[in-house]
């Protein structure tokens, strides 16, 4: 009996070695898991990858006031109701930016469908003439908007404005 034993296979485990391989494994999901939150996967998209899109809605709003839009933000100008759909499918966070000025009532419209329909989406109007209770009145209506901005404004008033609808589209 003894020499059958001895002619079996025997198995050496390495504890120290097996723990090593191990977090060795651990550490490579780890790194990739904080690429892909970096990197803007879907779903987890931080305040610097959310896209803002400036809907022109027939107008050249935003082409004309381009000099006054933020370069270091993930800014995008669409022109057309397909092209912001094809936004909205992507189904992440975003702000999307009106000009309340060129066409109110659809904007309107298109603001209240996105509070029912894209929660995920936070809006901004941009307007001439707004005063803080024309603000108050209108952020308490069906169509709301999440921020609201005077027209003309400057790099840094932009700036501000998106940085507040950003930080609600990412919570």
């Amino acid at each position: 009996m003894s020499g059958d034993e001895d002619d079996k296979a025997t198995v050496v485990i390495d504890i120290n070695a097996l723990k090593k391989q191990k977090e060795t494994k651990e550490k490579e999901i780890a790194d990739l898991a904080n690429a892909l939150k970096f990197s803007g996967a879907p779903g987890e998209t931080g305040v610097a990858q959310t896209p803002i899109i400036f809907f022109e809605f027939g107008g050249t709003t935003f082409n004309e006031a381009k000099p006054h839009i933020p370069t270091d933000m993930n800014c995008k100008i669409v022109g057309t109701l397909p092209e912001l759909n094809e936004w909205l499918k992507k189904k992440i966070p975003m702000v999307v930016v009106f000009p309340f000025d060129v066409n109110p009532k659809a904007v309107n419209q298109l603001s209240a469908q996105l509070k029912v329909k894209f929660k995920h989406v936070k809006t901004i109007f941009v307007a001439r003439g707004l005063s803080p209770e024309k603000i108050k009145v209108h952020q308490a209506s069906v169509a709301g908007a999440h921020a609201y901005l005077k027209a003309p404004f400057s790099v840094n008033e932009m700036k501000s404005c998106l940085s507040q609808a950003l930080k609600k589209a990412v919570a």
